[in-house]
């Protein structure tokens, strides 16, 4: 998976895979799915910041 461009895709794709052996909410609270997750939401917080400053 480390082709895909964005981290959105990767956070997408994880959980699509884990939900096919898993219910997604346990899914979501696997490790290397935290990570992604908290990943996709630093970036928008830090897109949403910029935005109010410039």
């Amino acid at each position: 998976m480390g082709s895909l461009p964005k981290d959105t895709h990767k956070y997408a794709f994880a959980m699509v895979e884990a939900a096919r052996i898993m219910p997604a909410d346990r899914a979501e609270k696997l490790d290397h799915i935290k990570q992604l997750r908290f990943n996709v939401q630093l970036k928008n917080l830090r897109k949403r910041i910029n935005r109010r400053i410039t």
